[in-house]
């Protein structure tokens, strides 16, 4: 144990550490602006400090006695407990319009969506290592299928609830560890089509009025989308479309981002702190840069940019294919959600609802974050060091 303290990535560590340290004190700093409780186990940035700190030993405890390579072994019963716990949740009643979390008593709840992209990366990691391993092995589209059902059935299930964001991670997880998995012909293809995507965004925002037009007359008409995510679509595409419902949140979020201009306001001293809705969830990110400015805002991406550094640095190292594939689906998870949840307050990318790892408030997330660097950690602790005479 000593020696895998020893050989523990603190350096990772430690931005986790900084990261739970920011979280606390924003959800503090929205207490009081909000005149929530702050003393006592009813205060949300208390039970934060509790779920990081806990986090923090799930995932230590984790890195230092939990093979990764053991989680292939039990792959389909998690992935099938998982499963079940996402048609579990669809019974449960409805909050903020989603089915989407399981009362556990006590005031805390699961939200099994968190789970099921823990056991879809490890399945996935399994098909592909063993294609790898393989004598001799074959990247073609002859694996769509298999890989397809194993992102399809957790996906499905989650847009259901719905939650929508949730779902675009596990699709997000998916094609990071598929664009490793294929060959440099599909790499190529699958690079053409984001470059696609890209550009048809990019017509999108220059012809809000013509998008608006396609969104609500074919996408909306013919059911492909629902009303609520076409109106988030089109906030995207024209930040002053509906500003007292739909567009309601992002402008707010902008607004106490501007006003924090280059150094912020100062800690328990936004301007706008508490006036954002669902500023301790989904939009906390417009609480950090009232508060700390610009320049806080940047050490916070700063401090992204080394935990998927690190992460990746873990993935490139690993000596088997499995351990390599289950890292590439953490930082493929971590990047997005890092990535949707900042652009949605600047108005890089459209609202879904997605938390900012570490820092949001809430449990079943934060718990699974420290589970999943501590996998990834393990993946570290157990490669062979080669020793020269």
């Amino acid at each position: 144990m000593q020696k895998s303290l020893r050989r523990m990535d603190w350096i990772l560590v430690g931005v986790l550490v900084a990261l739970a340290a920011c979280s606390c004190a924003s959800l503090y700093s929205y207490a009081l602006a909000r005149n929530y409780p702050i003393h006592g186990l009813r205060a949300e940035w208390l039970k934060q400090a509790i779920f990081e700190a806990l986090g923090l030993v799930i995932m230590v405890v984790t890195a230092v006695f939990l093979d990764y390579r053991t989680l292939r072994k039990v792959r389909w019963p998690l992935y099938a407990l998982t499963t079940l716990l996402l048609l579990v949740v669809l019974k449960m009643p409805a909050v903020n319009g989603a089915r989407a979390w399981i009362p556990l008593g006590g005031g805390f709840q699961l939200q099994p969506s968190e789970l099921a992209k823990v056991s879809m990366i490890v399945l996935v990691a399994n098909y592909m290592s063993k294609v790898e391993e393989s004598e001799h092995p074959q990247y073609g589209l002859r694996h769509v299928p298999a890989l397809a059902l194993m992102l399809l059935v957790p996906f499905a299930l989650t847009i259901i609830e719905p939650a929508l964001g949730q779902a675009l991670v596990m699709f997000a997880i998916f094609m990071t560890m598929y664009i490793i998995f294929t060959n440099r012909t599909y790499l190529t293809l699958l690079t053409l089509a984001l470059l696609g995507l890209v550009v048809v965004c990019g017509i999108g925002l220059e012809h809000p009025t013509q998008s608006a037009h396609f969104v609500n007359n074919v996408l909306v008409k013919h059911h492909l989308l629902q009303s609520y995510q076409a109106d988030r679509i089109l906030t995207w595409l024209d930040p002053n479309y509906d500003l007292q419902h739909t567009g309601y949140n992002v402008h707010w979020a902008q607004i106490a981002i501007g006003s924090g201009q280059v150094f912020g306001e100062g800690w328990l001293n936004g301007t706008m702190t508490g006036n954002v809705p669902n500023q301790d969830t989904d939009y906390i990110f417009s609480l950090i840069g009232d508060e700390f400015g610009f320049v806080g805002g940047s050490v916070l991406v700063f401090l992204f940019l080394i935990l998927v550094y690190r992460l990746v640095k873990v993935a490139a190292s690993a000596q088997d294919p499995f351990g390599v594939y289950v890292a590439i689906g953490f930082v493929g998870m971590f990047a997005f959600q890092v990535f949707e949840n900042i652009g949605m307050d600047v108005y890089l990318s459209p609202s879904t609802g997605i938390t900012l790892p570490f820092i949001s408030y809430g449990g079943t997330s934060v718990l699974v974050n420290y589970l999943c660097v501590g996998i990834v950690l393990s993946i570290s602790l157990r490669q062979k060091r080669l020793r020269f005479a």
